[in-house]
């Protein structure tokens, strides 16, 4: 059996370089919500949610065999980490396809307010041990944040 866990720690410092990396990461989840509800015809087709999210990634994500994505989320979002890219994407196609359940639900029966169109809200970028978190120490870590117009390593303390 493996355990995983999960626990949150206060960060003493870099308060800014976090706010950066959660406002990057907002802003890119709204720009794939516009995207998922573009393309949600084929998308709802789609059973897997890795198959969703693949779908997304090819009509975004400029490649060597994918030259001209029909979205440009990579000049708009440039050095956007892999890992981070597919969370957002994950999230916008969720935020999506419950707005589309809820929508379809109030069509079928009008009471109360129409559902609204969704947005990314108050999230925040899951801290993948490895690829965004790495422990140094007892009470220091390694984070990969937005920062001087880039996606950099970070020395943090914790608390």
């Amino acid at each position: 059996m493996k355990i995983m866990t999960t626990y949150k720690t206060k960060i003493r410092d870099s308060h800014s370089a976090l706010a950066n990396t959660v406002g990057i990461y907002r802003q890119a989840v709204d720009f794939l919500i516009g995207v998922a509800l573009e393309e949600w015809n084929a998308l709802k087709e789609i059973e897997r949610s890795l198959e969703k999210q693949r779908a997304i990634e090819c009509v975004i994500h400029h490649t060597k065999s994918n030259p001209c994505p029909k979205y440009d989320f990579d000049s708009r979002f440039g050095k956007f980490p892999s890992y981070l890219r597919r969370a957002a994407i994950t999230e916008a196609v969720g935020k999506v396809s419950s707005y589309k359940s809820n929508y379809a639900n109030w069509e079928e029966n009008p009471q109360g307010k129409e559902p609204g169109i969704p947005v990314a809200g108050y999230i925040y970028p899951a801290m993948y041990r490895d690829n965004c978190f790495v422990r140094t120490g007892t009470y220091t870590a390694r984070l990969k944040v937005w920062i001087r117009n880039t996606w950099d390593w970070l020395d943090v303390q914790l608390r």
